[in-house]
């Protein structure tokens, strides 16, 4: 059988499997959304033909260097697509209004 290159959603554990889970479940909407995601970035988690579908992330508090962002609204994902072994891992799913990346400190 031959390597389709097709990249895979993976998790740390099962605890961190759960979490995302949870965090995109708890929201029909994210749900619906959440399909989409996984299309889209087990095709390319680096590129997407509709602009600023995936952006890469510039080094924030938040979150390491080579961790990317997919919209498609109302869902925003941020994952960290490891090369060597083909694998999307995702940080967090949230809203626009939720997503931690856009929370200011006050």
């Amino acid at each position: 059988m031959s390597d389709t290159g097709k990249w895979k959603i993976g998790y740390k554990d099962e605890k961190h499997k759960k979490e995302i889970e949870k965090e995109y479940q708890s929201d029909t909407q994210l749900k619906k959304r959440w399909k989409d995601f996984e299309t889209d970035v087990t095709q390319n988690p680096y590129y997407h033909p509709k602009r600023k579908r995936i952006v890469k992330l510039k080094d924030t508090k938040s979150f390491h260097k080579g961790t990317y962002r997919y919209r498609k609204d109302p869902i925003r994902v941020v994952y960290y697509p490891e090369k060597k072994d083909k694998i999307i891992y995702p940080l967090e799913v949230a809203t626009v209004t939720t997503v931690s990346y856009k929370k200011r400190s006050s």
